[in-house]
């Protein structure tokens, strides 16, 4: 039996999208082309949930369509991927819709882009190379068609039973970034994984033996690690997705300090990397993150007395981030002092005012800073006059 969802798009589209979609609907109508809502757009639907972003999948050359739209209606193409055949088109209402060309894919090997190819296929062909069931229903615009649901994997069932069901058997070996997104849904929407999914889960993760680029995965995982829902890393460890990184994730820590700190999304993932090869290109990391990384190992490796000027020498010129994962790491409570109290004590005298003081250049400037310093942090100096009285009886 057909599902038919007006009742659904009447109620759950916002006006300025129905009068878009529906200018859209006739140009297409009028050129012979198929067009239709696809993937999130209806499973929100269905799911009734808070309507968002619009994609709409074309069995044409989606670039050459969002042309003709151009040619007939007041918008702009604001955007294009030639690569994919897909382009993002601005109404005069400012509302953005995403057209994206019916395609088929293929991978080279696990974990690297897919290579799209046959632009323009049947819309049965392009959901095949999608991730899971509820992401593969679309909804039709035109004539017959139009309201009614378009579903070739059953997702419609999947999405009813709260299930995440990839779509083949080498889903993950092709993308293992998806084994992030079925987290990532199971936690958005409350559902389960299928056991079959499951499964093909556990075996990619048991013998993961290929070192794979993780480019995609890390930014999966930080959309994941971005949803305001509890037990976000607990899922990773318990469903031995950290595998994906290393094999030794940090699991000991606070999770009621961890509230409190932003970066959230880099501190989860500086929990699953840190005891692995970082360094390797795989892992994808910028400067900034990979000096932030470095910075915590050594913080690790150095031992301290509880005395300020020490704590501050250890401390001083790492970066606040830093010092927050190897706060949560280590529970080392001098960390809280540097941060509130000694991190804004500095040495106000500058070499030149050593020099116009009779020094020469030399490595005793170190030296006199570091005299200074520990007297600040002591509080018997407090001004940059206090200082240099203090240099001066120093020379004497």
């Amino acid at each position: 039996m057909d599902i038919i969802l007006k009742e659904e798009y009447e109620k759950f589209v916002p006006a300025d999208y129905k009068s878009v979609i529906s200018c859209c609907s006739d140009i297409a109508l009028a050129n012979g082309i198929n067009i239709y809502l696809i993937g999130g757009v209806v499973r929100d639907l269905i799911l009734n949930n808070i309507f968002k972003d619009v994609d709409i999948t074309v069995e044409y050359d989606a670039i050459e369509f969002a042309k003709l739209l151009e040619a007939k209606i007041d918008c702009k193409i604001i955007s294009t991927q030639e690569n994919l055949r897909t382009a993002k088109v601005e109404f005069a209402n400012g509302v953005q819709i995403d057209f994206a060309s019916t395609r088929e894919e293929k991978y080279s090997s696990g974990g690297v882009l897919p290579v799209a190819y046959n632009f323009g296929c049947e819309l049965e062909k392009d959901v095949k190379r999608r991730d899971f069931t509820i992401n593969t229903l679309a909804l039709g615009l035109l004539n017959k068609d139009k309201y009614k649901l378009i579903d070739y994997f059953n997702g419609y069932s999947d999405l009813n039973n709260k299930k995440i069901k990839i779509l083949h058997a080498k889903s993950f070996i092709d993308d293992p970034s998806r084994i992030i997104r079925a987290l990532k849904f199971m936690v958005r929407f409350g559902f389960e994984l299928d056991t079959y999914t499951k499964k093909l889960m556990e075996e990619y993760l048991s013998d993961n033996s290929d070192l794979i680029p993780l480019e995609r995965i890390k930014n999966e995982l930080f959309q994941y690690f971005s949803i305001p829902k509890e037990n976000l890393y607990k899922n990773i460890i318990d469903y031995k997705v950290y595998k994906l990184f290393g094999d030794n994730p940090i699991t000991e820590f606070d999770e009621k300090k961890l509230k409190k700190f932003q970066d959230l999304k880099f501190i989860y993932f500086t929990f699953l990397v840190l005891n692995s090869n970082y360094e390797d290109e795989r892992y994808n990391l910028t400067s900034k993150e990979k000096k932030i990384l470095n910075e915590i190992k050594q913080l690790l490796t150095e031992n301290i007395k509880k005395d300020d000027f020490e704590i501050y020498k250890k401390y001083n010129e790492k970066q606040d981030l830093s010092l927050n994962i190897y706060y949560l790491i280590t529970n080392d409570t001098t960390v809280l002092r540097y941060q509130k109290i000694l991190k804004n004590i500095k040495v106000e005298i500058t070499g030149n005012d050593l020099i116009n003081l009779g020094y020469k250049p030399s490595k005793i400037f170190i030296q006199i800073f570091d005299d200074i310093l520990r007297e600040k942090l002591k509080g018997k100096i407090k001004t940059k006059e206090e200082e240099i009285e203090f240099i001066k009886k120093m020379s004497r």
